[in-house]
């Protein structure tokens, strides 16, 4: 077709009809690119570029009917008040809190499905929601997309090690067909001397350094009033940690519900990313489930250390009522 070959020198309206055949025979016909190329006596890579084109020109919409209803309203009342990237706030149609918790990793999980790109490098912190959202990947969504996974903290949970992130970095790689990286110290050690000298060790300091430069980190976010941490500090430190102000806690560090990071000990005596870095990160995705996390969820966004958010409508509702009381 001699048209094609003048495709640049045609009017708007003429592009959009022949963008629009182009269009019809590759989704509604079921041709191939290679095939429609034939057709009209042009390259694939052409035909290529202009499903790109009419895509973009709104000549041809896609939807993506997902697994779950999604609360749209809520959507777009988050990104209003908040510098929010990518957003998923999930109906609940279950009372019951494991289903609630179940329901937000498969999200997550799909969510990550279009988020990987090959050789990206992904940090991942810890907790039971995020080894549900790994738990769901390597039963469901196993692909062979070649990662690297590393953790952003050093090792906490003790008693659950399957939680806690080198046992997730590793599931998550497998998971993904790539490769692992573990940082070999406690999350919080004795004195900051011990701090300073552990992060001068090579593969210590090797591993920091690519979490830190990470295309991607995976969080959750901790609220304050679950104890999460009552194994691993003690009373007095977590009582510390509330007459400061502490409402939650994001890849180890603790904040306020206005996103400032609570001065304490632990900073100094913290091996991971800081804040700043989960802030200079291009995308920092966070999923959470129920309404006691809307608190820290909140901080995190007042915070600026995420830009995707995975949530279910209950907690939604509870950040979205408590942004607007402090306004």
């Amino acid at each position: 077709m001699e048209e094609t070959r003048n495709y640049e020198a045609m009017s708007v309206r003429e592009k959009w009809n022949m963008l629009a055949m182009v269009a019809n025979l590759y989704y509604n016909s079921d041709l191939t690119q290679n095939q429609i190329a034939e057709r009209l006596y042009t390259s694939r890579s052409k035909v290529s570029r202009m499903l790109k084109e009419a895509r973009r020109l709104g000549i041809v919409e896609i939807y993506i009917r997902e697994p779950w209803e999604r609360n749209l309203d809520y959507e777009q009342e988050l990104k209003k008040h908040f510098s929010l990237k990518n957003i998923r706030v999930v109906m609940m149609k279950e009372s019951d809190s494991k289903a609630g918790l179940l329901r937000i990793a498969e999200a997550a999980a799909y969510y990550l499905d279009s988020a990987v790109k090959k050789n990206m490098v992904v940090g991942i912190s810890w907790g039971n929601t995020l080894y549900h959202i790994v738990k769901y990947i390597q039963e469901n969504n196993r692909k062979n997309i070649p990662i690297t996974v590393v953790p952003i903290m050093g090792a906490a949970n003790v008693k659950s090690p399957e939680k806690d992130a080198m046992d997730l970095a590793k599931g998550m790689a497998s998971a993904y067909g790539g490769k692992y990286m573990y940082i070999y110290a406690p999350l919080f050690v004795n004195t900051k001397e011990l701090r300073r000298s552990l992060i001068r060790e090579d593969n210590i300091k090797n591993v920091l350094e690519v979490s830190r430069h990470a295309d991607l980190m995976l969080t959750s976010v901790g609220s304050i009033v679950y104890k999460t941490w009552s194994d691993y500090l003690s009373v007095k430190t977590l009582e510390s940690l509330e007459s400061k102000g502490a409402v939650g806690h994001i890849g180890g560090h603790f904040f306020d519900r206005d996103g400032q990071e609570i001065e304490t000990s632990l900073v100094d005596r913290m091996i991971g990313v800081s804040l700043e870095d989960m802030k200079k990160c291009k995308e920092v995705a966070c999923a959470a489930y129920g309404e006691s996390k809307a608190e820290a969820v909140l901080g995190a966004l007042r915070g600026g250390f995420v830009n995707t958010l995975i949530i279910d409508e209950g907690c939604a509702e509870k950040v979205i009522q408590k942004q607007m009381e402090g306004e």
